[in-house]
């Protein structure tokens, strides 16, 4: 038998505690939905889910949005949270102490800080006010955040936040930022990422935009384009980030092809391509 060095029993200590946490957020009851479902539903494409993937890689704290409950913004928050790198743990605001750690410098990094919602409600992992503010506040540092709300945009999305006392700088470390669409299809309820927005050249500029006439997505800037703000991000050059994008890419659509979409299934070749 191989022996498990401490190091590696750690990584598979974080690893249960991030599966753990993540299937907190399922609201639909079933499995958790994987990205790899969500891209087999037409919700978004093979390209965009490796682009949030390198996002993720680099570092960047990302929020999801939509207005109307029931749109997804939870699911493919959770399946974003998928490519998290590995060793990385997931600490839930379950309640204020969580954030009183993070200011107070106590949350070992690599962590991402995870609300379920930004929202009034007294729902499990569910902030507002003076704490959303503080939660925003974490980001960088080793310290990532992540949460949803209710916003179509990023304008919509600061015009919540901003009365809520999260400072613009804050608002503005949110690199990666998803809105979806939910309405009716030909086959029944639809559930697209109407824009996926992305900080480049120090401005945040919608990266991908769904195309509603033909249920398609564009993107906006030239490929070489996001792979150069990619690369800014990770401090590389626009070359290797563009190559590993698209091994991304390719390792997603395999996975879609060959209908792998069990979460669980989906992170562990995630984190096998890390290992690589």
């Amino acid at each position: 038998m191989t022996p498990i060095h401490g190091s590696e029993r750690m990584e598979n200590q974080t690893e249960q505690n991030n599966l753990r946490q993540i299937n907190r957020l399922n609201q639909r009851g079933g499995r958790m939905l994987s990205i790899v479902d969500l891209m087999l539903d037409g919700t978004l494409t093979a390209e965009m889910a490796a682009f949030c993937w390198m996002a993720v890689e680099g570092g960047t704290s990302f929020i999801t949005g939509a207005v109307p409950g029931g749109a997804g913004k939870t699911t493919l928050m959770a399946g974003v949270l998928s490519f998290l790198p590995p060793g990385e743990r997931i600490a839930t605001v379950a309640d204020r102490s969580v954030i009183d750690r993070g200011l107070e410098g106590r949350l070992d990094p690599p962590v991402t800080v995870l609300a379920h919602e930004i929202g009034s409600g007294r729902w499990f992992g569910y902030i507002w006010g003076r704490d959303a503010a503080d939660f925003f506040s974490l980001s960088g540092h080793g310290v990532r955040c992540v949460s949803c709300l209710h916003a179509d945009d990023p304008q919509q999305a600061w015009h919540i936040l901003e009365p809520l006392g999260v400072e613009r700088d804050d608002f503005e470390k949110l690199d990666l930022q998803l809105y979806m669409h939910f309405g009716s299809g030909r086959s029944g309820r639809m559930r697209r990422v109407q824009g996926l927005h992305y900080r480049f050249s120090g401005e945040l500029r919608m990266a991908y935009a769904w195309d509603p006439a033909e249920d398609d997505f564009n993107r906006l800037p030239d490929r070489h384009v996001l792979a150069e703000a990619l690369a800014r991000r990770r401090g590389g050059d626009a070359e290797c980030a563009e190559a590993g994008w698209r091994r991304r890419e390719e390792l997603l659509r395999e996975l879609s092809e060959r209908e792998i979409t069990r979460f669980e299934d989906v992170r562990e070749r995630i984190l096998r391509d890390y290992r690589d």
